[in-house]
């Protein structure tokens, strides 16, 4: 089992890669093999050829392509805005299809009011069906983000133990689809 933890925020400022590298911490403390993908770090620019299409592919591109395809189980970390996901984690998931179908999709949502992302959430489930991905039907919402860490570490007892919860189910399902 490989995970790829995508931070889907590349916004100054974001909260939600405090999420996901709180989900790397923990994938690593049960020593789940994981690695992240944060589209703020990779900076592909806007989508003019797929992967499979693009008559010359950098090096980004190939060792992102080399790494999902090492990667059997995805897990979605993104901020909901303006009622749906960042075009950025759209755009960077768009340069590739093949490497997604088939596989477990796992959706975090992440927001500062007190939905918490859950339309992006609902909207991301669309978007990993339509990848042919098997997608984890809960998804964990995470509502008021900003008041949930302190220096950078996950100081709300209530939300790590909703986390803890969802990435025990969500590895589970993961273990009995492949």
């Amino acid at each position: 089992m490989k995970i790829a933890i995508i931070s889907g925020s590349a916004r100054p400022g974001r909260q939600s890669h405090q999420v996901a590298l709180e989900v790397k911490n923990r994938l690593d403390k049960l020593a789940v093999d994981n690695w992240l993908w944060d589209v703020k770090e990779t900076n592909l620019p806007l989508l003019d050829y797929t992967f499979d299409s693009h008559p010359s592919p950098g090096e980004t591109l190939k060792n992102l392509k080399s790494r999902l395809d090492e990667t059997n189980i995805f897990l979605i970390v993104s901020p909901e805005h303006n009622g749906s996901y960042p075009g950025s984690l759209k755009n960077s998931m768009d340069y590739f299809f093949q490497e997604y179908s088939q596989k477990v999709f796992g959706i975090i949502s992440v927001s500062s009011g007190m939905l918490g992302g859950i339309s992006a959430a609902k909207n991301l489930q669309q978007y990993t069906n339509t990848l042919q991905g098997i997608v984890y039907p809960p998804y964990l919402i995470t509502p008021k983000v900003q008041t949930l860490f302190s220096n950078g570490i996950l100081s709300d007892d209530s939300y790590a133990g909703r986390m803890d919860k969802f990435l025990k189910d969500f590895l589970a399902f993961a273990n009995k689809m492949q």
